[in-house]
Formats: structure tokens, sequence, C-alpha cells
């Protein structure tokens, strides 16, 4: 077994400030942390973030891309009948990260359209009818507890391959690592300035959307 690059940094990063966004956006909304408008903050990070992603999954090392990990259901079925150790993602945790990204992908652009009506404003909110912004905030509210149980039953998952199949998925998140019998699937680390545009673009993005959405 030999240690070898699988998660560039540009992955990893994106991974734990997503951790941290939703952590803050959870407790800025349901603890009263900082204020509303830090809500609003995290969930602009979040849509970067989101943003990031979709563009690395095109651009990026071979284990970040989408062509890479996302597979049928017969390689699905296959991997749940051998348990079989992956590279990169394994296809259930393929499927798992299309959901946690969907969840936050909703709950953060119905966020944008989302108010009291009273004391805090998605930047959105005034765009759109009475109608819809009461549909943003019903869609917002509801998706909160369904994003909630994803995140947990992703983190489950990751302690029981921990402990049941004595597979750390949790350390090469952080070091970009694994131990695999041969260095073929390793990655180039050096992507620096493609990380920075695809970051950009995605700023660029959220900006225009927030800026330019037409008013109905």
């Amino acid at each position: 077994m030999q240690s070898v690059l699988v998660w560039d940094w540009p992955l990893r990063i994106f991974h734990w400030s997503l951790v941290l966004c939703v952590l803050g956006s959870y407790l800025t909304a349901e603890y009263g942390w900082l204020s509303m408008q830090w809500h609003f903050y995290f969930g602009y990070a979040i849509l970067v973030l989101l943003g990031f992603r979709i563009i690395w999954g095109f651009v990026g090392p071979k284990h970040a891309r989408f062509a890479e990990f996302l597979t049928g259901p017969r390689r699905l079925f296959a991997y749940l009948r051998t348990g079989e150790a992956t590279a990169g993602h394994n296809p259930t945790g393929a499927v798992a990260t299309l959901v946690l990204l969907g969840a936050l992908a909703v709950q953060s652009i119905s966020g944008l359209f989302n108010s009291d009506e009273i004391q805090w404003f998605g930047p959105l909110s005034e765009k759109v009818s009475g109608d819809w912004m009461e549909f943003a905030a019903d869609v917002h509210e509801r998706f909160d507890g369904l994003l909630l149980a994803v995140i947990v039953v992703h983190i489950s998952a990751a302690i029981g391959y921990l402990l049941f199949k004595k597979q750390n998925l949790i350390l090469p998140m952080l070091t970009g690592r694994k131990q695999l019998p041969d260095a073929s699937e390793a990655i180039a680390e050096h992507r620096f300035v493609r990380a920075l545009l695809a970051l950009g673009a995605s700023c660029a993005v959220v900006w225009a959307i927030i800026r330019f959405f037409p008013s109905f």
C-alpha cells in the first residue's frame, strides 16, 4: 500500500469551507448567532462554493470530475455487493454528494427570495410577487429539516465506514491522500490558477444573478 494523492487542495478547501458556511448559516438562523445579515452572507458564500464545485467538476483533476464518479445503477449495485475501496468517490458517495449539493442549492436559492416582511429581506425578495416570496419561504423552511437529515446521514456514513469497514474517508479529505495498492490513481497538485479562475467565475455569476435578476 502506498500513500497516494487523490484529493486536490482546491477540493479540500471547498469541502471544509462549505462545512463552516453551512454551520454558520444554521447558527445564525436557529440560535441568533451574529445577525441575520450574516445568515445572508453565509448563504452567498454557499452559492459561490456550489458554483465553484460545478465548474471544478468539469475542469478539476481526475477524481473531482463528475465524469469520473457519476455512474449508472449497474456500478452502484456492483459496489453494494462487493464494497471494494475506490480511489475517489465510491458510487454511494457519488449519490450522497449529488443529493447534498442539490439540497444545499435549493436551500440557498430559495433563501434569496425569502423574507419575514418586517426586519430582514432576501436580496431578491422585492423582485418577485408576494406569492413567489411565500413559496420560497415555504421551500426554505421545509428543506431546512431535509438538509439537516442529509447532513446527519452523510456524517453517519463516514463514521460507519471508519468503524465497520475500516475505511477512513475523513482523513483523506484533510491530507488529500489515501492508502492504495499503487500510484496509478495519483493526481497532480498544481492547479492554483485554474482554481482561482473557477472561483472568480462563480463569484461573478452569483453577483450577476443578484444584481440583474429581473422583477416579476
